[in-house]
């Protein structure tokens, strides 16, 4: 890896900027899902598991999520709804399968999030990994949504992708921004002197958790979420999140419909952040399909 010379200088930004993601959600009855223990000599643990299973596999509440993720834009109404979803203790499928459809409706949820925060950081990457990069950083300004929507993922990968081309093209490096992606959310980070910016713990970005509800953060305006390790855009906050009664599957990216495709595959010509010419030639669904490619060689 190239950027390997960065690893052991920072390696102590890499760790603060932990306090930045967390894994297990909290949830609309501030109990973790699927924690109950389950009580009486009905509970019955296969059957817990099978609801989940079943819930899980909600295509649909998959996609709602997903959706409403995508419709939160640029500090619009907030779609979210994953508090709405029941929180049931008994009979143990049923507590199983509304748990399930949870965990499903908040990996679309995030997922979306996930996808935009790739998207921004491929464009932030290409607009700074130019000569007059110390400009371009000075002068662009970076916008915090909170909310886990589209333009909330694309500005938080924006600002992280931006600094690490300046990085990568002041230090002679190849032109990669996979690459530089990918080390990223291993949970490295750069800092550059000439700007006084950085990424991970110096940098302006509050990464979205998953699990997380955001009409919280965006009421609180908090700037730090606790770590409690999980699902999160940087894998070193942890693998993830296990419950007491089931095994939680690993976050999943459902192939997208057409509907859903359709919207990523563009070319635009400009950043919706800046006015300057992209050089990345690429559509949105091919960086995506080039981020998932990374997840499957895992």
């Amino acid at each position: 890896m190239h950027r390997l010379m960065k690893s052991i200088p920072l390696l102590a930004l890499a760790l603060c900027a932990l306090l930045f993601v967390s894994g297990c959600p909290a949830t609309p009855a501030t109990q973790d899902r699927g924690t109950q223990t389950g009580s009486g000599s009905d509970w019955n643990q296969a059957d817990y598991d099978q609801g989940f299973a079943d819930g899980f596999l909600v295509d649909d509440e998959y996609w709602r999520g997903f959706d409403e993720s995508y419709g939160t834009q640029d500090a619009g109404p907030m779609l979210y709804s994953g508090g709405d979803i029941p929180y049931v203790t008994s009979p143990a499928y049923d507590a199983g399968y509304w748990d399930g459809v949870w965990y499903a409706y908040h990996d679309g949820y995030f997922v979306e999030y996930d996808y935009a925060f790739t998207i921004g950081f491929s464009e932030g990457y290409d607009l700074g990994f130019r000569a007059n990069w110390v400009d371009f950083l000075k002068n662009d300004q970076h916008v915090e949504y909170y909310d886990g929507g589209f333009s909330d993922g694309y500005n938080d990968g924006f600002s992280e992708g931006r600094v690490l081309g300046a990085y990568d093209y002041s230090n002679s490096l190849p032109y990669d921004w996979l690459d530089a992606m990918t080390w990223y959310r291993q949970g490295n980070d750069v800092y550059l002197d000439a700007v006084g910016l950085g990424t991970g713990a110096d940098s302006p970005v509050v990464l979205y958790t998953w699990g997380t509800n955001p009409n919280d953060l965006v009421s609180a305006k908090s700037a730090v979420v606790p770590v409690s390790g999980g699902r999160s855009i940087r894998s070193s906050a942890g693998g993830a999140a296990k419950s007491a009664k089931t095994t939680i599957p690993d976050i999943s990216y459902r192939a997208l419909p057409d509907n859903e495709w359709a919207h990523f595959n563009i070319t635009p010509a400009t950043s919706p952040r800046s006015n300057t010419a992209l050089s990345i030639n690429t559509t949105w669904a091919q960086r995506i399909d080039a981020y998932l490619a990374t997840l499957s060689g895992k």
